[in-house]
């Protein structure tokens, strides 16, 4: 028996020793399409690094992300948690009606960055109001589906709580009214599909309601869900969430709000880099598996939108990707859209302001979880 023992870790610890030898070996991949994020790659070895430990923290988010056969070793591990009757996996719960809710706690945030954050974001509010007014600036927070959403949720699930940091934000406004949060306009339409339920992001019909909101706030009839042509334009998305799992889900299905604004429009993305006629690009999502992209081909560092609208009216929005299917919606009450996305952005806000034409409104319009960990949010510093 004592010889199979050692037979059994033997052989483990040979297959382990192989498959990091492989993993060594192989190209790395640099991109994971199901995770839809950036995978880790080998980091320089240097002393200083290895004597702090930072240098093994890296090396092991090297090897989980590059690890040979990476995606059967997580499916596996996935099925064997289900069968054990777990409700959350991998930083997922495993929500009511199919719905896979991203999971947050305490550990997913810096505190010293949340209030960086805070301060910047509300900083740069508040010296747009002076310069604006009141009534031209708003910050509009999307919360995520695990507040969105709490009658999905699995029984012993506590979503992490976003409302302290919310009130901190309001406190921090010199006009407490320029903050949107739509956690009640989320939650008094949860049994609709606001969210994708694979996906983290808000369905168009989800941006819509927010559109409402945006409406009432700027003093504005809103359309009708009437007034809009509803096109299903993809029924087979597994977003972001599911491919954290590859559990078998009923997928989503992606919907255009189409106006005839459209027929007007001109879509310029970073400067002349690829200029469009639609916010929607099909082509973008041709052999893809993130279907998000439909909207303006996915995130990049600026766009701009110009429609025949006629109103004297110019909006900048500094955003996340929960924007990308909120626009469509509030282009057609203005001449020009300007989209700015901090993460693959190099330059201030304070640069850009200086090198546009002159805005006069700016929304702020941003997922409340990552919002809380982006690391790009220096960029809206006065110098």
């Amino acid at each position: 028996m004592r010889r199979i023992q050692i037979g059994i870790i033997v052989v483990f610890c040979g297959l382990l020793s192989a498959m990091s030898l492989v993993t060594m070996l192989k190209p790395e991949n640099e991109y994971s399409e199901k995770e839809n994020r950036i995978l880790e790659t080998k980091p320089e070895f240097l002393l200083e690094d290895v004597l702090t430990g930072d240098y093994q923290e890296c090396y092991e988010s090297y090897l989980n992300d590059q690890f040979f056969a990476r995606d059967i070793w997580v499916n596996t591990s996935v099925k064997a948690q289900r069968l054990l009757g777990k409700s959350d996996i991998n930083q997922v719960y495993l929500g009511a009606d199919g719905y896979l809710i991203e999971e947050y706690t305490d550990a997913d945030f810096d505190e010293e960055l949340i209030e960086n954050n805070i301060f910047l974001l509300t900083d740069f509010m508040n010296r747009m109001t002076e310069e604006m007014g009141s009534e031209h600036v708003l910050l509009m927070m999307v919360p995520g589906k695990a507040n969105a959403l709490p009658d999905k949720l699995p029984v012993p699930a506590v979503p992490y709580d976003t409302s302290i940091l919310m009130d901190e934000i309001s406190d921090n406004l010199q006009e407490p009214e320029e903050l949107l949060d739509l956690t009640d306009t989320m939650r008094a339409h949860e049994q609709e599909e606001i969210y994708y339920r694979t996906d983290h992001h808000w369905t168009t019909l989800g941006a819509y309601y927010a559109y409402e909101q945006w409406a009432v706030q700027q003093g504005i009839e809103p359309n009708p869900l009437e007034f809009y042509d509803r096109e299903l334009i993809a029924d087979e998305f597994y977003g972001t969430t599911y491919n954290k799992i590859c559990q078998a889900v009923q997928p989503d299905h992606v919907e255009l709000f189409h106006q005839p604004v459209e027929a007007q429009l001109s879509v310029d993305k970073n400067d002349g880099e690829d200029v469009s006629s639609s916010w929607y690009q099909e082509e973008a999502i041709e052999g893809e598996a993130d279907k998000y992209r439909i909207f303006f081909g996915g995130n990049t560092a600026k766009i701009v939108i110009s429609t025949a609208g006629n109103t004297g009216k110019r909006l900048l929005v500094l955003k996340d990707s929960y924007a990308n299917c909120l626009v469509p919606f509030l282009a057609p009450y203005y001449d020009e859209v300007v989209m700015i996305d901090l993460r693959y952005q190099m330059d201030l806000i304070g640069d850009i302001l200086q090198q546009e034409k002159a805005f006069t409104d700016v929304l702020l319009c941003y997922n409340m979880e990552k919002f809380l960990q982006d690391e790009k949010m220096d960029l809206l510093a006065q110098e």
